[in-house]
């Protein structure tokens, strides 16, 4: 797949994910292509992954 052209952002990674998925469902994706969908759904989840775990590593860190 190309590069990102824009920073990837939880939002728009999510986004990718929910389009990803709903043409999974839809049965929207040739078999030619569901190796690549599948990749890039894995790489998607690595980055909301950690996104949410350095977000919770701050939150735990504040001082109230």
């Amino acid at each position: 797949m190309a590069k990102q052209q824009f920073k990837l952002t939880y939002e728009s990674a999510l986004q990718e994910l929910q389009e990803i998925v709903s043409n999974l469902q839809e049965a929207a994706v040739s078999i030619d292509d569901l190796s690549e969908k599948v990749t890039r759904a894995s790489e998607l989840l690595k980055f909301c992954r950690e996104k949410l775990r350095e977000t919770e590593e701050k939150v735990q860190g504040l001082s109230f």
